[in-house]
């Protein structure tokens, strides 16, 4: 399975996947024995202690660099898978069942922004110590943006923030009660299924909650949506008498005064007897220009956007991430359906369902025999000669096309439960090279790696003047990773003890171990509390300064922790 498998001169006694065992030798012979024999186990997919003690012969900076780009690459592809697949596709649900923005908010939005979460908590639970890989992932992701991401919300926001009470006091009130639940679990000493499945039932409840608080905005929200379709239609027909003064034309051009003296061009589907027109966004009701173009022009917003972005106005990291993730990319593109209707090509269409077949029953089966490839071929060749065949152009979707959206979504799931599963290899060899806590890598590598791209796109929202819907999908977001992550985790251990797990977070025995694990629970639930106090004394506004001091204390945690992971991994020992 592994390039240039060693045997061993000799094989010592009690040898295990440590670094000190690795230390007591200093041939590269043996050190690769070691990797190869002992720790296969620790890694799900990928054996990072081969690559660095027999192919790379031992070469610890070299392993840091090649182990980062890897690293780097994981967290970008699971960034660009739920960004470009997942939550598109889950905004198409949104719409086909006709679900009110503040419904979506509460999840289907906080699903796509948790899925990676809860999907990296499922997959580290299958790992030896998995439950401190979870804990602090989980806590961390949600420390951190409920600090350094509340801070970079009221910075950005050109205007005062002010919550509303009932809202403040659900968002922040849930937060507490569930990491107050999991402590709960601690002091008992074990989680159950029935403590598993509570968690999932603590988020039921909170969805009811939401639906009961803004039922009156959602019906009013479903009265206005039935508004703008009929406008809409009303709309269509007077353009289809604009129309048919025009019936030679195959594409219709609108000018948009915000795109800089730029001419925005988009396909019109012809349907009879109406015709389909989607309008360009601006301050003013953009005009109509008709001119008689080659029918062969295919140009797209997406294609204006694009060319707007040039190359020479990216900056150097966005220079070098669009060379890095550019090799994943057109493997997802092979991969996944896009989800977007005006980004439809058949014949990306009727290619992705093969080699997608193949990628999926690998993860999902975890490399199966070669009769389960073999039908899963056949499955994608079915699905790709039936869209081939019912598909009418190249680039119109089929009448379907909303299942094939479903399917995208399935796929972005076994996507970042892949991605999510390299992710914790990388930081299972870095916890046996450092020996460094793995509560601690947790949330620190990957909480931080989880929340960046989150924090980029909230501070888009305040930018844009929508500070508070940001802070709602904080709160969302990590109840939903708080809450169904530590869910799906717990309840996969359940099955695999086939009971309850132990979990004795405040025992005096195991304090020593469990001192990170205490430290990150504990600073983020006196974080909430924090800030609960300090927003209701100040009248429900979130000022800067509130803000600070969060970031102060994160900070204050952040080198203290530090401090003591170094400390006991590098010094004590």
């Amino acid at each position: 399975m592994y390039w240039h498998l060693t045997e061993a001169p000799y094989e010592p006694k009690n040898l295990s996947c440590q670094k000190s065992q690795f230390m007591q030798t200093s041939e590269h012979s043996q050190q690769c024995f070691i990797a190869q024999q002992y720790c296969q186990h620790d890694f799900l997919y990928f054996n990072y202690s081969i690559l660095s003690y027999c192919w790379l012969n031992g070469s610890i900076m070299t392993t840091l660099i090649v182990s980062g780009f890897v690293g780097y690459q994981v967290y970008n592809g699971i960034s660009e898978v739920i960004k470009e697949y997942l939550i598109p596709s889950l905004e198409a649900v949104k719409v086909r069942f006709e679900i009110s923005e503040i419904m979506a908010g509460v999840t289907l939005l906080a699903f796509g922004n948790g899925a990676g979460d809860v999907l990296t908590a499922l997959v580290a639970s299958s790992y030896p110590g998995g439950i401190d890989y979870n804990i602090g992932a989980t806590m961390g992701a949600g420390f951190f943006l409920c600090s350094i991401g509340v801070y970079l919300i009221t910075k950005t926001s050109k205007s005062q923030i002010k919550m509303e009470p009932v809202h403040f006091w659900r968002n922040v009130g849930f937060q507490i009660i569930s990491i107050f639940v999991i402590m709960v679990f601690g002091v008992i000493g074990q989680i159950s299924y029935f403590s598993s499945i509570s968690l999932t039932v603590l988020y039921l409840i909170l969805v009811s909650l939401v639906y009961y608080q803004e039922r009156d905005k959602i019906l009013k929200s479903r009265k206005d949506s039935l508004g703008e379709r009929v406008q809409t239609v009303n709309e269509a027909k007077y353009d289809l008498e604009i129309a048919q003064k025009f019936d030679d034309m195959k594409l219709l051009y609108f000018w948009d005064k915000k795109s800089e003296m730029e001419l925005a061009a988009k396909p019109v589907k012809w349907a009879t007897p109406l015709i389909r027109l989607n309008y360009v966004s601006g301050d003013a009701r953009v005009k109509m220009l008709a001119k008689k173009f080659r029918s062969a022009v295919k140009l797209t917003m997406a294609n204006i956007e694009t060319q707007k972005q040039k190359w020479d106005r990216l900056s150097m990291h966005e220079k070098v991430r669009a060379i890095i993730i550019y090799p994943l990319q057109m493997i997802l593109k092979f991969t996944l359906p896009k989800p977007q209707e005006d980004q439809f090509d058949k014949n990306q269409a009727i290619i992705f369902p093969i080699p997608g077949s193949v990628f999926f029953v690998s993860v999902v089966f975890s490399f199966p025999p070669w009769w389960v490839y073999f039908l899963a071929l056949m499955c994608g060749f079915g699905i790709s000669i039936f869209i081939n065949t019912t598909t009418p152009s190249q680039r119109t979707p089929p009448n379907y096309f909303f299942y094939i959206q479903l399917y995208c979504i399935l796929g972005s799931l076994v996507w970042i439960f892949f991605l999510s599963g390299l992710l914790i290899d990388f930081l299972q060899f870095w916890a046996i090279i450092t020996e460094l806590n793995k509560t601690f890598l947790g949330f620190s590598l990957i909480a931080m790696g989880n929340v960046l791209p989150d924090c980029i796109t909230l501070v888009q929202l305040a930018e844009q003047g929508y500070a508070i819907m940001a802070l709602n999908g904080i709160y969302f977001g990590q109840m939903f990773t708080n809450l169904i992550g530590f869910s799906v985790a717990f309840l996969k251990q359940n099955f695999v003890n086939s009971g309850p797990i132990k979990f004795n977070l405040f025992s005096i025995i195991d304090i020593e171990q469990n001192a990170f694990k205490l430290m990150v629970i504990l600073a983020a639930f006196l974080n909430l509390l924090f800030t609960l106090i300090m927003v209701v004394r100040n009248h429900y506004i979130i000022t800067k300064f509130i803000a600070k001091l969060l970031t102060i204390f994160y900070s204050i945690f952040f080198i203290l922790s530090s401090s003591s992971a170094f400390y006991h991994a590098w010094v004590k020992k």
